[in-house]
């Protein structure tokens, strides 16, 4: 029978194979020989609640098999019982352990936070990253299998906006690359509309970032969520951000890494006014992530076809002060689009009205008065005010200051469609 030389410890960890239906260990290292279990060594096998234990013996049933490999002979364990595998069975992986002549094999720490999280039941504890001024969280607020416990936000005016919004949950105002991923709460589900000043078409290139927006200011921040991810293993997780994430490296890499970790990954570009029934032309792209297989996001194929006569104030007096109000700079707007026009280039801005049936998108930067769009008056052009575009947006925003207000309904989501979304994984997390 073989002998321990010296090896005090062994770890490794695996998942449980599969032969025609019976589960199935096999261990192959030369460290088993170090470690007692050598070519032809007899063993016997001990299966206890939630484990499975190897212990070298004379008298064991079992035997150490062998391969040819480079380097010699390779010791082997191949067990395939489904009795004696059995507490194993349902765990997604093992942790082996071992110190002179014993094995002992057990659900990984990182098995059992994923068996625990499956478990889970609503209200689901809910974390949201990159928390604005609380446009998602207002879609997670308004469903009762949802409980928001805690968000990030590094900007203190949107953090004091969300958090007026959310009192009774906790708001961490910190730089997410900041955190260690300990001093996050624990949570069941996890959301994050990933900043896109790096991913957008316009970021990258204000930002000359072409090809490469994740070296951007902004543009690895994804690498920190999935961190929190890895250690936290929520039983679900939303991203969001523009649909060219989805082709950059920073989303691809992101998807295959929570695949990596046993998650199952859906991802879909939402066209709100041709399938969500929205005025508003504001294309996302959206990942959902889950451990439990099968989630499909399902648009509800209904395309816009009213018009603006329930967003757009009726006309008033005020129009003409706030047209007044800005007319300097829409004459300048004006004066700019020539000038391109006349050297062939394509800068425009663009307007609307009560018979409108569709809105470009609000931007964050919609209150400097730079492509619009700007509403149609009897008085000349005008900024939408701030219950329009909370209309606009489906949420209503704890800020009087108008530029906070817009920076963050425009940075934001269409609430409603993110509602929509939690409803049916909500459902799908319920089944």
């Amino acid at each position: 029978m073989g002998k321990s030389n010296g090896l005090r410890k062994f770890l490794s960890f695996h998942k449980l194979g599969e032969n025609r239906g019976t589960p199935r260990l096999w261990l192959e290292s030369q460290r088993l020989a170090l470690l007692g279990f050598a070519v032809g060594d007899l063993y016997q096998v001990e299966t206890l609640s939630r484990s499975v234990r190897l212990r070298v013996s004379a008298s064991g049933t079992y035997q150490v098999a062998k391969r040819r490999a480079a380097g010699g002979l390779r010791p082997i364990i191949d067990l395939a019982n489904r009795s004696l595998l059995e507490p194993l069975a349902q765990w997604q992986e093992i942790k082996v352990s071992g110190s002179s002549g014993l094995l002992q094999i057990e659900p990984s720490v990182r098995a059992f936070a994923i068996q625990k999280q499956r478990a889970a039941r609503p209200p689901w504890r809910t974390l949201e990253i990159f928390s604005g001024g609380g446009t998602l969280s207002a879609a997670i607020a308004q469903h009762r299998d949802f409980h928001l416990v805690a968000g990030v936000e590094i900007d203190p005016r949107y953090a004091d906006v969300w958090q007026a919004t959310h009192r009774g949950a906790l708001l961490i105002q910190a730089d997410v690359r900041r955190l260690h991923p300990s001093e996050f709460p624990s949570h069941d589900i996890l959301v994050a509309a990933i900043p896109c000043t790096s991913h957008s078409m316009l970021g990258r290139a204000k930002k000359s970032l072409r090809e490469k927006p994740e070296l951007g200011d902004s543009g690895d921040l994804f690498l920190s969520v999935a961190t929190v991810v890895a250690t936290h293993l929520p039983l679900a997780c939303i991203f969001e951000n523009v649909p060219s994430f989805a082709t950059a490296l920073a989303g691809q890499t992101l998807a295959h890494h929570l695949r990596q970790l046993g998650y199952h990954v859906t991802q879909a570009i939402l066209d709100p006014h041709r399938r969500w029934n929205g005025p508003q032309d504001r294309k996302r792209w959206v990942m959902v992530a889950t451990l439990k297989e099968g989630f499909e996001l399902r648009a509800p194929n209904i395309p816009f076809t009213g018009d603006l006569s329930a967003i757009l104030d009726p006309p008033s007096e005020q129009d003409q002060s706030d047209a007044k109000r800005i007319a300097g700079s829409i004459e300048a707007l004006r004066r700019h689009r020539e000038r391109h026009r006349a050297l062939g280039h394509g800068f425009g801005f663009s307007t609307i009205n009560h018979q409108s049936t569709r809105v470009p998108t609000i931007v964050r930067s919609y209150h400097k008065i730079n492509v619009g769009p700007f509403v149609e008056t009897a008085f000349g052009l005008r900024l939408m005010r701030k219950h329009e575009v909370e209309k606009l947006m489906g949420c209503n925003i704890e800020c009087k200051h108008y530029t906070t207000a817009i920076e963050i309904l425009g940075q934001g989501v269409q609430t409603a469609v993110f509602a929509n979304l939690l409803s049916q994984l909500a459902d799908f997390l319920r089944a």
